[in-house]
């Protein structure tokens, strides 16, 4: 028999039941902080049988414990359970153009050591092996009695593959189809996961930050580049590609077209906080995006007029990423994130009218903190086995 042309319809084994049941019950103790076994059947529309062992799985691997007892309305106590949040602990590494952090952090988002690092970026093998002593420095230090450390995720600027770990492209950091997961795991004796620093930054938000309950939204993210991690249905959207976000390739007009931008792409030459830094250096020899921003709220005519065209194309890429996902909501993060009282409202009042649907616009709540979180989500997810299933 000859193999279909077409993708085959989605299936669901019993290990992938077993798996969708079990994430439900971890992301119902996340949400609700704690629960008894017979909410969780009720709750959730499970047997007694099935979360009884499910539930004991969880608490023999560790990722559930007691959270004490509830007496119920007979006068009846219940056992309440919740994510053990204090013994399991996440290592993160955000990677960006001109800066490398480290942070340990559990489970529940408790930051518990951290590392912060502007290194100087050079030749692919180089910036590698400044990755790993990086890591190496982190990991060192000593975890508190009796936690134990899941993983570790990395945040990479760039384009790259989730199921073989090569960075398909980092301007930044000098790498074109590198094997990154590959070279790591030669290094580290735990598991690993790489991924686009964006897309970390944007679980962050959706389970500890700006986007908690929000299933649909987009973090836009403006530091040395530009970029987004995008969630549809509760899902980290990557694209056919894995390149879904890299809105700094965006044209911000026609006049772009049939041109070329090495290194970075056309929006990033105009609104990102490299290009933010060199119109400010072309007029003032100022050398932080942050110095224009402040100079523009002293009223300085020519910061003004460097952050209004900063907004201008910052808004068109707003309006384009709505007219594609429409999110119910867009973050604004990353190095200028600090700055968004200068850009969103601005935002707001040229793309009213533009668009029929206009998603909210906030800034980050958890700020540098973002990615480092993400690498907390992404890391549980994979040692859990976390499974979603969305119902049209």
């Amino acid at each position: 028999m000859s193999k279909p042309t077409f993708p085959l319809p989605r299936t669901i084994a019993q290990a992938e039941m077993r798996a969708i049941n079990r994430s439900a019950v971890l992301e119902y103790l996340r949400l609700a902080r704690s629960a008894s076994r017979t909410e969780l059947s009720q709750q959730l529309k499970l047997s007694k049988p099935s979360v009884m062992r499910i539930v004991d799985d969880l608490m023999a691997t560790g990722f559930v414990c007691s959270a004490g007892k509830d007496v119920g309305g007979l006068g009846r106590s219940r056992e309440l359970l919740k994510l053990d949040t204090t013994h399991n602990l996440v290592a993160g590494i955000d990677v960006g153009g001109s800066h490398i952090s480290g942070k340990i952090a559990t489970i529940g988002g408790q930051v518990l050591h951290q590392i912060h690092e502007t290194p100087q970026w050079h030749a692919a093998e180089d910036n590698f092996h400044a990755l790993v002593e990086f890591i190496q420095r982190l990991i060192a230090w000593k975890l508190p009695t009796d936690t134990r450390l899941l993983g570790l995720a990395v945040g990479i600027p760039g384009i790259l593959s989730s199921s073989t770990g090569t960075v398909k492209l980092a301007p930044s950091l000098s790498w074109v189809d590198f094997p990154l997961l590959p070279r790591l795991t030669e290094y580290f004796g735990l598991p690993i996961w790489i991924e686009n620093d964006v897309n970390l930054a944007v679980l962050g938000e959706y389970w500890f930050g700006a986007g908690i309950g929000c299933n649909n939204l987009v973090m836009i993210a403006i530091g040395t580049g530009i970029g987004a991690g995008i969630i549809l249905d509760g899902k980290l959207h990557r694209g056919f590609r894995e390149s879904s976000g890299e809105i700094g390739y965006m044209l911000p007009g026609i006049t772009y077209l049939n041109n070329q931008f090495p290194g970075y792409g056309a929006l990033e030459t105009v609104a990102s906080g490299l290009a933010i830094t060199e119109r400010g250096k072309e007029h003032h020899n100022i050398n932080a995006a942050e110095d224009i921003f402040q100079a523009a709220r002293n009223d300085e005519a020519w910061a003004q007029q460097i952050i209004t065209a900063v907004v201008e194309h910052l808004s068109l890429a707003v309006v384009n990423v709505t007219a594609c996902f429409d999110p119910e909501l867009i973050v604004f993060g990353g190095g200028i994130a600090g700055s968004s009282d200068l850009l969103i409202e601005p935002i707001m009042q040229r793309i009213t009218g533009v668009i029929p649907n206009i998603p909210r616009i906030e800034a980050t709540t958890l700020g540098e903190n973002a990615p480092i979180l993400g690498a907390v989500v992404r890391v549980f997810q994979k040692v859990t086995a976390y499974t979603t299933v969305q119902v049209e």
